[in-house]
């Protein structure tokens, strides 16, 4: 999602990352990494459960995982520890202003990265908006 922030907000959306670890490590992790988002944590996995993301050892350890991992080491991107559920797998979820969703992607192992391309073409297809950050810097 690093690099693509601007194009959701030009859709007139917000980013917002939900992690499930503690409430100090998203705390850590906005400040270290995303500091122009908001970032929650769900550790009791009730979003995710509702949302039917899987939940597999076999999905974090599994041979697409590791190929992931070993293409994200060769660029340099190193993981130094595990916060929350490491057997939960996430996901990508767009979301109208009322809470309805709009599109989801489940990653099928800790390999998996957005579609940040589908996501947007569902936030462009849908009538324009704008959102409360965009709201509160013009007002």
């Amino acid at each position: 999602m690093r690099g693509r922030r601007d194009d959701i907000v030009a859709a007139g959306a917000e980013l917002v990352i939900v992690g499930n670890g503690s409430v100090a490590h998203a705390r850590q992790f906005r400040e270290r990494h995303v500091p122009e988002c908001a970032v929650y944590t769900d550790p009791e996995l009730k979003v995710y459960g509702a949302l039917g993301f899987r939940r597999s050892v076999g999905a974090t350890l599994g041979p697409r995982s590791a190929l992931g991992f070993a293409r994200a080491s060769l660029k340099g991107h190193r993981q130094t520890s595990i916060e929350g559920d490491p057997w939960q797998q996430g996901g990508l979820i767009v979301l109208s202003p009322g809470g309805a969703l709009q599109h989801i992607q489940r990653f099928r192992d800790a390999g998996g990265r957005p579609d940040v391309d589908a996501a947007l073409a569902v936030l462009k297809a849908q009538p324009a908006r704008r959102s409360a950050r965009q709201k509160r810097q013009l007002g």
